[in-house]
């Protein structure tokens, strides 16, 4: 057998150079983990090459080779991400006990220093093996790195639910509470709810009285919210609310998620009653002064008025609810609102694309402003005057300007072989190109956005962990 070739033209040579120097061993010259062993002592190839040729080993079927390759470059300093994936994939496939598999997934945590992505990304290979318990685990570890984000809880309550022990559903029931402010989160609201709901059984019907007095206490806390605001009206109209927060930190359907704890949840607009509505909650706020502008981006509001509902203390004996009406006019309206005793202590860690303009734009105003909603003709007609009102005071360039075209494509889910015929000029030989990827989606979303001249187009979105 040839040493592994790095360029198929060299398929038949006795001996292939990488990285300038080094030839790869030839794999019937041993046993596979002495050969590894033994070459990665004396050698540091370009990790490109090194992914071609595990790549080739994988293609003839080599996985012990595969194995102890990856091994022997991980044990010699030469380790990268990939490594640890395509080795937990070749064990999985050369019968490996699932022992070692979960060690190697876990290991991927460890490489370099531990994130909150290497976590979660952990966590879903380790479901791909049915290692439940070990993913439950990584999520929950995920959630005392960056305990604000709603993800571990979200991806864990089922895990939570299928092993019940060492308080898991607590944990992620009330982190859902919590923290599960997202487009649907009263659905998930309401899966936490049923999951404390199985939780209280278990614990009455096992005679647990201290543990049901911790979970109702958690879930009371949980459910506590310092500041909550509801602005609705009635028409075909968009009003949008912009709150200031104390520090200076600002949340909107621009901005959505604040430093300050704010979260913009629902942006809506006529002429449906039940979507003109404005809703911004902050469970954890901070001591203060809020300002709540109230703007008209379109339309007409039914007797210039919309009807602002403020929440203090939600969840509380200090529970405080202040109604008002609000005159709707050409300026924005500002209502100043004080909030005493606010629980948070430090700003909350916001992700970039949250507070960057163009991509909250982007992902708030096609997910909620225009939805799967017919409007009628005095809202279309409403909307169109404001859209050439606005075309019309636009510079010629379109400096600024946002356009959102829609794509449709399909997304594969688990692997796929692409394989393509090279027919030789002189028609003596047939080369065939092959092509394997591994794709894995954890989510699927569905949302809704406005193109021009086209209201209520529908799509999705898929997330997934990066293939090396």
């Amino acid at each position: 057998m040839p040493a592994f070739s790095v360029d198929q033209e060299q398929e038949d040579s006795q001996e292939t150079r990488v990285s300038g120097s080094t030839p790869f061993p030839d794999i019937k010259s041993g046993p596979a983990n002495e050969i590894w062993a033994t070459f990665f002592r004396q050698h540091r190839p370009a990790d490109r090459d090194f992914r071609r040729v595990i790549l080739k080993l994988h293609g003839q079927s080599e996985h012990e080779h595969v194995i102890h390759a990856i091994q022997a470059a991980l044990l010699n300093g030469q380790s990268q991400p990939w490594m640890y994936e395509v080795l937990a994939l070749s064990m999985e496939i050369a019968g490996r006990p699932r022992e070692d598999v979960q060690r190697v997934l876990l290991s991927l945590t460890d490489f370099g220093d531990a994130n909150f992505e290497s976590m979660m990304y952990s966590a879903a290979y380790l479901l791909r093996f049915n290692r439940e318990k070990t993913a439950l685990k990584l999520y929950r570890q995920a959630s005392r790195h960056s305990p604000e984000r709603a993800e571990p809880y979200l991806l864990g309550l089922k895990l939570a639910r299928n092993h019940p022990e060492d308080d898991a559903v607590l944990w992620a029931a009330t982190g859902i509470l919590k923290y599960g402010w997202t487009k649907d989160h009263e659905q998930f609201h309401q899966q936490a709810e049923d999951a404390i709901l199985e939780e209280s059984r278990r614990l009455r019907k096992s005679g647990d009285a201290d543990g049901l007095a911790t979970l109702q206490a958690a879930v009371e806390e949980a459910k506590q919210r310092d500041l909550r605001v509801t602005l609705s009206w009635n028409g075909a109209a968009d009003l949008d609310l912009t709150v200031d927060e104390p520090g200076g930190t600002v949340c909107s359907f621009e901005a959505p998620a604040s430093p300050g704890g704010g979260i913009h949840l629902f942006d809506g607009f006529g002429p449906l009653a039940k979507n003109c509505r404005e809703e911004y909650v902050c469970p954890e706020g901070v001591s203060g002064t809020y300002r709540l502008r109230i703007k008209l981006a379109w339309g007409d509001v039914v007797g210039r008025r919309a009807q602002l509902t403020i929440i203090k203390h939600a969840g509380t004996p200090l529970q405080e609810i202040i109604r008002r009406s609000v005159t709707i006019g050409a300026e924005p309206t500002v209502v100043p609102v004080t909030l005493e005793g606010g629980r948070r202590k430090q700003p909350r860690r916001v992700a970039k694309s949250h507070i960057d303009p163009v991509s909250a734009i982007q992902r708030a105003r096609q997910a909620n402003r225009r939805g799967a909603i017919q409007l009628t003709e005095h809202a279309r007609s409403a909307l169109e005057s404001f859209q050439d009102s606005r075309r019309q005071s636009a510079p010629v360039t379109g400096v600024g300007a946002i356009g959102v075209q829609s794509v449709i494509s399909n997304v594969n889910d688990g692997v796929t072989l692409t394989a393509q015929p090279i027919v030789s000029a002189d028609r003596r030989y047939v080369r065939i190109g092959v092509n394997a990827q591994f794709n894995t989606l954890t989510d699927v979303f569905t949302f809704s956005f406005l193109n021009v001249g086209n209201v209520g187009t529908q799509g999705t979105a898929v997330v997934g962990p990066p293939v090396p």
